[in-house]
């Protein structure tokens, strides 16, 4: 179990003792903790989990990285165990979690195992856990639909193949590492018929997937993650399979009623950079797949039309306003409805000049 650490509050209790109680049996697994620089008594409740389990829990304290991937990088380095299972200090695990991933990488012979993610008081991937999978791959498992690193690994196909988690960035960074592992394989399982992680939204501390990145970091982390799919995979049906996730996702998905209120500065660089990967990674094929108006804006993005955007999104956005109370639901239904009309006849007017 690897543990990257920074001021994790009360919920660090919660998490570590979640994986001392283990069906598996705490005797059967090695935690690896790396404070990253806390300054709220994380440190202290690692050290005393540390003291009280000598040679079960290893606790190494380092400076603030001010990201969770060099963390993560050195509990790997650090870990001994055949198999790496990365868990975030707010959240926690089911009972039986590890008992069944490893159950199930043992049984298929798994160098990945995907145990079912729930989400408490935030969304969590559902395409990759309808079913339990027993030796797929990343086509059979959807897997791509679920990169946080909440996963079981094994460790030698990471040492093997030298993954690391990009470091200093703070969304998107386990996405290399992830998807590589996903794409290095022998064989992938799915754990689809039991909550193995909990996925926990912090109060206070609104989470990182709803807020708009730093443009360069973020669009270099996607642009590394997507030259790893278009090397290791051969151009066909299957690449596109895997390419449409980013674009709805990482590129077109960020273009939403956020990008009207960046700076102007920002709205460009993040056309500029979103564009660019339009057109160096995704064919006409793959953006044809996309819903009219994700088309569109993604089009928009390829031409690199700022202004033109934001237009798209402001309209965007005040349809998906509440309406005000005087309106009534009806009516609030239907003027939210006339500005999503008029977005796309914008879109329209812009696409298809004359």
């Amino acid at each position: 179990m690897l543990v990257p650490v920074h001021d994790a509050g009360v919920h660090l209790e919660g998490c570590l003792r979640s994986i001392a109680e283990q069906s598996l049996g705490f005797e059967h697994i090695e935690v690896v903790a790396v404070d990253d620089g806390s300054t709220d008594g994380s440190a202290a409740v690692l050290d005393a989990w540390a003291a009280r389990h000598p040679g079960r829990v290893r606790v190494v304290h380092q400076e603030n990285s001010g990201a969770p991937g060099g963390p993560r990088n050195r509990a790997v380095a650090m870990a001994e165990g055949e198999f790496l299972f990365f868990a975030d200090p707010d959240d926690y695990l089911g009972a039986e979690a590890l008992e069944r991933m490893l159950a199930a990488a043992e049984r298929d012979g798994s160098d990945v195992v995907l145990g079912r993610i729930k989400g408490v008081g935030r969304k969590a991937p559902i395409t990759p856990f309808r079913r339990s999978v027993e030796g797929g791959d990343v086509f059979t498992t959807k897997a791509v639909w679920s990169l946080t690193a909440h996963k079981l690994f094994r460790r030698s196909l990471v040492l093997e193949h030298g993954l690391c988690f990009t470091e200093g960035v703070r969304l998107a960074e386990e996405q290399v590492f992830v998807v590589s592992a996903y794409l290095l394989a022998r064989s992938i399982s799915v754990v689809a018929d039991y909550d193995c992680y909990y996925l926990v939204r912090r109060e206070g501390f609104p989470h990182l997937t709803q807020q708009m990145p730093d443009p360069v970091p973020f669009y270099g982390v996607v642009r590394d993650v997507l030259g790893v799919v278009v090397e290791r995979v051969p151009p066909g049906a299957r690449r596109d399979g895997l390419l449409i996730r980013w674009l709805t996702l990482e590129v077109v998905g960020r273009f939403d009623e956020r990008f009207a209120e960046l700076p102007e500065e920002t709205r460009a660089l993040c056309v500029k950079l979103a564009g660019e990967l339009v057109r160096d990674f995704f064919p006409a094929e793959v953006v044809a797949r996309l819903d009219p108006l994700a088309r569109a804006r993604c089009l928009l993005l390829e031409q690199g039309l700022v202004d033109e955007l934001t237009s798209v999104t402001a309209l965007m956005a005040e349809a998906r306003t509440p309406a005000a109370p005087r309106r009534g639901p009806r009516r609030g239904a239907a003027w939210a409805r006339r500005r999503l009309r008029a977005a796309r006849r914008l879109l329209r007017r812009l696409l298809l000049p004359g």
